[in-house]
């Protein structure tokens, strides 16, 4: 037993263990890039590229303004008409066309070996071109046979070249005209040849 007067021991408590450090907050990770990011780049910049081509195309086409191309008009002049006129919308060298079925004609040759084969389209103006068409739809049996006879007195020497070409489209306008529109003014304004061929 322990003796009163003696002083107590003490025995040292012993030492707290020091609390864990706390950790330190995780380090904020960084920023995930959306997988839609560089295809929403991509789109913009096409999207740019397709609007600067556009407007471009657009400057190309149509050309520099009316207004600035145009020269201010003189006093006393007539004032154009208005874009979308009927004047604007039919011009002047606008036809209708009418086409026949090809003649195939022999050339006035010896032993007939060569033949012509051509395929003509008359241009009509086209403030007639109702009533020319329903006459050259009536009388088109006549007139086919006409232009093959008309081919069929032609030798090799009067269809070859440029000229001769021309002098043929000019006396066939004129032959139709008298035959169809004999006291009047022709609707046809000329005849084209689509195809004429030789053999």
């Amino acid at each position: 037993m322990a003796d009163p007067g003696e002083p107590k021991k003490v025995e040292p408590t012993p030492a707290a263990e020091p609390a864990p450090a706390a950790a330190p907050p995780p380090a904020a990770a960084p920023p995930r890039r959306s997988a839609l990011t560089p295809l929403l780049l991509l789109c913009a910049g096409v999207a740019v590229l397709a609007a600067g081509a556009g407007y471009g195309t657009g400057m190309l086409v149509k050309g520099p303004k009316a207004a600035e191309a145009a020269p201010p008009p003189k006093a006393g002049a007539p004032t154009p008409a208005p874009a979308g006129s009927a004047a604007e919308a039919k011009p002047k060298d606008e036809f209708v066309y009418y086409d026949f079925e090809p003649i195939v004609a022999n050339l006035d040759e010896p032993r007939l070996a060569r033949y012509v084969r051509v395929v003509i389209t008359l241009a009509i103006r086209p403030e007639d071109a109702e009533a020319a068409k329903i006459i050259l739809n009536k009388k088109k049996p006549e007139l086919k046979n006409w232009v093959t006879v008309f081919f069929a007195s032609c030798t090799l020497e009067q269809i070859r070249g440029s000229a001769n070409l021309n002098r043929l489209r000019r006396e066939i306008l004129d032959a139709l005209s008298e035959q169809l529109w004999p006291d009047q003014k022709s609707p046809i304004h000329q005849v084209l040849f689509k195809e004429i061929a030789v053999s």
